[in-house]
Protein backbone atom coordinates (compact mmCIF):
# COMPACT_ATOMS: atom_id res chain seq x y z
CA UNK A 1 0.00 0.00 0.00
CA UNK A 2 0.97 3.63 -0.97
CA UNK A 3 0.14 6.97 0.19
CA UNK A 4 -0.02 9.40 -2.61
CA UNK A 5 -1.09 13.06 -2.92
CA UNK A 6 -1.33 15.14 -5.91
CA UNK A 7 -2.36 18.53 -5.44
CA UNK A 8 -4.86 18.46 -2.74
CA UNK A 9 -6.26 15.05 -2.84
CA UNK A 10 -4.87 12.28 -1.05
CA UNK A 11 -5.23 8.51 -1.43
CA UNK A 12 -4.16 5.05 -0.53
CA UNK A 13 -3.38 2.99 -3.49
CA UNK A 14 -3.41 -0.77 -3.37
CA UNK A 15 -1.55 -2.51 -6.29
CA UNK A 16 -1.60 -6.39 -7.05
CA UNK A 17 1.52 -8.42 -6.82
CA UNK A 18 0.32 -10.67 -10.15
CA UNK A 19 -0.02 -9.10 -13.72
CA UNK A 20 -3.50 -9.31 -14.61
CA UNK A 21 -4.77 -7.66 -18.16
CA UNK A 22 -8.19 -7.92 -17.73
CA UNK A 23 -7.74 -6.19 -14.13
CA UNK A 24 -9.60 -3.25 -12.64
CA UNK A 25 -9.48 -0.41 -10.87
CA UNK A 26 -11.78 -0.04 -7.23
CA UNK A 27 -11.91 3.34 -6.23
CA UNK A 28 -13.62 2.81 -2.76
CA UNK A 29 -15.67 5.31 -0.79
CA UNK A 30 -15.43 4.32 3.01
CA UNK A 31 -18.07 5.18 5.23
CA UNK A 32 -19.47 8.10 7.89
CA UNK A 33 -16.79 8.44 10.25
CA UNK A 34 -14.27 6.16 9.23
CA UNK A 35 -10.87 6.31 7.00
CA UNK A 36 -9.24 4.63 4.52
CA UNK A 37 -6.98 2.93 6.44
CA UNK A 38 -9.92 1.08 8.10
CA UNK A 39 -10.63 -0.90 4.71
CA UNK A 40 -6.72 -1.77 4.08
CA UNK A 41 -7.56 -5.87 4.67
CA UNK A 42 -10.49 -5.23 2.07
CA UNK A 43 -8.53 -3.31 -0.25
CA UNK A 44 -5.71 -6.12 -0.19
CA UNK A 45 -8.45 -9.32 -0.72
CA UNK A 46 -9.52 -7.15 -3.90
CA UNK A 47 -6.04 -6.90 -5.15
CA UNK A 48 -5.32 -10.81 -4.29
CA UNK A 49 -7.33 -11.04 -7.63
CA UNK A 50 -5.39 -9.16 -10.02
CA UNK A 51 -7.36 -5.57 -9.54
CA UNK A 52 -5.60 -2.53 -7.94
CA UNK A 53 -7.74 -0.24 -5.52
CA UNK A 54 -7.06 3.37 -5.04
CA UNK A 55 -9.08 4.38 -1.57
CA UNK A 56 -9.60 8.43 -1.31
CA UNK A 57 -9.23 10.13 1.68
CA UNK A 58 -12.87 11.73 2.07
CA UNK A 59 -13.83 15.36 3.00
CA UNK A 60 -14.19 15.81 6.52
CA UNK A 61 -12.37 12.70 6.87
CA UNK A 62 -8.97 11.17 7.01
CA UNK A 63 -6.86 14.66 6.81
CA UNK A 64 -8.91 16.19 4.89
CA UNK A 65 -10.16 19.07 7.35
CA UNK A 66 -11.68 15.74 9.73
CA UNK A 67 -15.04 16.74 12.36
CA UNK A 68 -13.97 15.91 15.76
CA UNK A 69 -17.55 13.87 16.46
CA UNK A 70 -19.02 12.25 13.51
CA UNK A 71 -21.76 10.83 15.29
CA UNK A 72 -22.99 14.25 17.12
CA UNK A 73 -26.54 14.65 15.67
CA UNK A 74 -26.35 18.23 14.65
CA UNK A 75 -22.81 17.24 13.22
CA UNK A 76 -23.91 14.14 11.17
CA UNK A 77 -27.16 16.25 9.91
CA UNK A 78 -25.17 19.08 8.63
CA UNK A 79 -22.55 17.20 7.44
CA UNK A 80 -23.64 14.24 5.58
CA UNK A 81 -25.23 15.36 2.67
CA UNK A 82 -22.77 18.29 2.20
CA UNK A 83 -19.76 14.89 2.31
CA UNK A 84 -21.40 13.18 -0.35
CA UNK A 85 -22.15 16.51 -3.21
CA UNK A 86 -18.77 17.49 -2.49
CA UNK A 87 -16.95 14.58 -3.30
CA UNK A 88 -19.13 13.45 -6.38
CA UNK A 89 -18.37 17.70 -7.40
CA UNK A 90 -15.00 17.18 -7.42
CA UNK A 91 -14.56 13.66 -8.96
CA UNK A 92 -13.72 15.00 -12.31
CA UNK A 93 -10.54 16.51 -10.56
CA UNK A 94 -9.95 13.50 -8.61
CA UNK A 95 -9.92 11.43 -11.26
CA UNK A 96 -7.94 13.71 -13.74
CA UNK A 97 -4.97 13.14 -11.82
CA UNK A 98 -4.85 9.64 -11.97
CA UNK A 99 -4.77 9.33 -15.48
CA UNK A 100 -6.52 5.47 -15.57
CA UNK A 101 -8.70 4.11 -18.01
CA UNK A 102 -12.16 5.18 -17.32
CA UNK A 103 -13.65 2.03 -19.26
CA UNK A 104 -11.79 0.02 -16.36
CA UNK A 105 -12.39 1.69 -13.49
CA UNK A 106 -15.55 0.37 -11.09
CA UNK A 107 -16.86 2.72 -8.29
CA UNK A 108 -17.96 0.88 -5.18
CA UNK A 109 -18.44 2.06 -1.71
CA UNK A 110 -19.72 1.24 1.58
CA UNK A 111 -22.61 2.89 3.75
CA UNK A 112 -22.13 7.02 3.03
CA UNK A 113 -19.49 5.59 0.25
CA UNK A 114 -22.28 3.76 -1.15
CA UNK A 115 -23.66 7.04 -1.82
CA UNK A 116 -20.87 8.59 -2.75
CA UNK A 117 -20.14 6.12 -5.64
CA UNK A 118 -24.07 6.14 -6.70
CA UNK A 119 -23.76 9.63 -7.28
CA UNK A 120 -20.41 9.77 -9.49
CA UNK A 121 -21.71 6.71 -11.47
CA UNK A 122 -25.27 8.66 -12.76
CA UNK A 123 -22.62 11.94 -13.43
CA UNK A 124 -20.55 9.49 -15.80
CA UNK A 125 -20.31 7.76 -18.67
CA UNK A 126 -18.19 5.16 -19.77
CA UNK A 127 -17.67 3.98 -16.38
CA UNK A 128 -16.66 0.29 -15.84
CA UNK A 129 -19.30 -0.01 -13.15
CA UNK A 130 -20.56 0.36 -9.64
CA UNK A 131 -20.87 -1.50 -6.86
CA UNK A 132 -23.34 -0.42 -3.69
CA UNK A 133 -22.60 -1.91 -0.29
CA UNK A 134 -25.11 -0.79 2.55
CA UNK A 135 -25.40 2.81 0.37
CA UNK A 136 -28.61 4.21 -1.24
CA UNK A 137 -28.66 5.33 -5.29
CA UNK A 138 -32.11 6.80 -4.00
CA UNK A 139 -31.16 10.41 -1.86
CA UNK A 140 -34.44 11.90 -1.62
CA UNK A 141 -36.43 8.56 -0.53
CA UNK A 142 -33.55 7.53 2.05
CA UNK A 143 -33.51 11.66 3.40
CA UNK A 144 -36.92 11.13 3.84
CA UNK A 145 -36.84 8.10 5.59
CA UNK A 146 -33.70 9.31 7.73
CA UNK A 147 -36.28 12.35 8.62
CA UNK A 148 -38.85 9.89 10.03
CA UNK A 149 -36.16 7.54 11.83
CA UNK A 150 -35.00 11.02 13.10
CA UNK A 151 -39.00 12.68 13.86
CA UNK A 152 -37.71 15.48 12.31
CA UNK A 153 -39.62 17.90 9.71
CA UNK A 154 -40.32 17.46 6.09
CA UNK A 155 -36.93 18.20 3.85
CA UNK A 156 -36.36 21.79 3.41
CA UNK A 157 -36.88 23.34 0.37
CA UNK A 158 -33.05 24.23 -0.39
CA UNK A 159 -31.89 21.20 0.70
CA UNK A 160 -34.58 19.20 -1.33
CA UNK A 161 -33.26 21.05 -4.27
CA UNK A 162 -29.70 19.93 -4.24
CA UNK A 163 -30.50 16.33 -3.45
CA UNK A 164 -32.50 16.63 -6.93
CA UNK A 165 -29.84 17.84 -9.09
CA UNK A 166 -27.35 15.12 -7.82
CA UNK A 167 -30.33 12.18 -7.23
CA UNK A 168 -29.49 9.14 -9.51
CA UNK A 169 -33.05 8.04 -9.49
CA UNK A 170 -34.07 10.55 -12.28
CA UNK A 171 -30.86 10.75 -14.16
CA UNK A 172 -29.59 8.92 -17.34
CA UNK A 173 -27.20 6.35 -15.26
CA UNK A 174 -24.08 5.17 -16.56
CA UNK A 175 -24.76 1.93 -18.69
CA UNK A 176 -22.17 -0.68 -17.22
CA UNK A 177 -22.87 -3.20 -14.97
CA UNK A 178 -23.94 -2.65 -11.17
CA UNK A 179 -24.19 -4.82 -7.79
CA UNK A 180 -26.34 -3.65 -4.28
CA UNK A 181 -25.61 -4.87 -1.82
CA UNK A 182 -27.39 -5.10 1.36
CA UNK A 183 -28.42 -6.50 4.85
CA UNK A 184 -32.32 -6.80 5.09
CA UNK A 185 -31.98 -5.70 8.79
CA UNK A 186 -29.94 -2.36 8.38
CA UNK A 187 -31.54 -0.16 10.61
CA UNK A 188 -28.78 2.74 9.67
CA UNK A 189 -29.14 2.79 5.98
CA UNK A 190 -32.60 1.17 5.18
CA UNK A 191 -33.02 -1.19 2.63
CA UNK A 192 -35.19 0.68 0.64
CA UNK A 193 -32.80 3.24 -1.02
CA UNK A 194 -31.22 0.16 -2.87
CA UNK A 195 -34.64 -1.24 -3.76
CA UNK A 196 -35.96 2.11 -5.17
CA UNK A 197 -32.76 2.33 -6.88
CA UNK A 198 -32.63 -1.09 -8.73
CA UNK A 199 -36.08 -0.60 -9.65
CA UNK A 200 -35.55 2.35 -11.59
CA UNK A 201 -32.47 1.01 -13.30
CA UNK A 202 -34.60 -2.32 -13.98
CA UNK A 203 -38.02 -0.67 -14.81
CA UNK A 204 -37.37 2.87 -15.62
CA UNK A 205 -34.03 2.08 -17.87
CA UNK A 206 -34.99 -1.63 -18.83
CA UNK A 207 -31.50 -2.34 -17.65
CA UNK A 208 -30.71 -6.20 -17.63
CA UNK A 209 -26.86 -5.86 -16.14
CA UNK A 210 -28.27 -4.96 -12.32
CA UNK A 211 -28.07 -6.96 -9.59
CA UNK A 212 -29.37 -6.66 -6.00
CA UNK A 213 -28.16 -9.33 -3.35
CA UNK A 214 -29.98 -9.23 -0.03
CA UNK A 215 -28.74 -11.01 3.00
CA UNK A 216 -30.51 -11.60 5.63
CA UNK A 217 -30.95 -10.82 9.51
CA UNK A 218 -27.68 -8.43 8.20
CA UNK A 219 -27.61 -4.88 9.68
CA UNK A 220 -25.50 -2.05 8.68
CA UNK A 221 -22.32 -4.56 8.42
CA UNK A 222 -19.34 -5.21 5.73
CA UNK A 223 -19.70 -9.03 6.14
CA UNK A 224 -16.92 -11.72 4.68
CA UNK A 225 -20.17 -12.58 2.45
CA UNK A 226 -20.48 -9.23 1.66
CA UNK A 227 -17.08 -9.11 0.38
CA UNK A 228 -16.81 -12.65 -1.37
CA UNK A 229 -19.58 -11.60 -3.69
CA UNK A 230 -18.24 -8.05 -4.34
CA UNK A 231 -14.66 -9.91 -5.27
CA UNK A 232 -16.74 -12.56 -8.20
CA UNK A 233 -18.98 -9.94 -9.62
CA UNK A 234 -15.76 -7.90 -10.09
CA UNK A 235 -13.79 -11.39 -11.84
CA UNK A 236 -16.54 -11.38 -13.93
CA UNK A 237 -17.16 -7.76 -15.35
CA UNK A 238 -13.49 -7.88 -15.99
CA UNK A 239 -13.48 -10.63 -18.17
Amino acid sequence: MEKIKIKHFKYNIFEPIAINKSALTVIFYHGWGTDVDSFQSLAEEITKEGHTVIMPEILYHDTRNPLKKHFEKDTLQNYFWKTIIESIAEFNDFFNELKISKQKTVLAGSSMGGFIANGIFASQENVGGLANINGSGSFLLSEKIFREMDNRPDIPLELEMILEKFDPIGQKNCDSPVLLIHGDSDKTVPLDGQKDYFNYLTENEGRKDVELLIYKGVDHQFTSDMLQDLIIWLNEISK
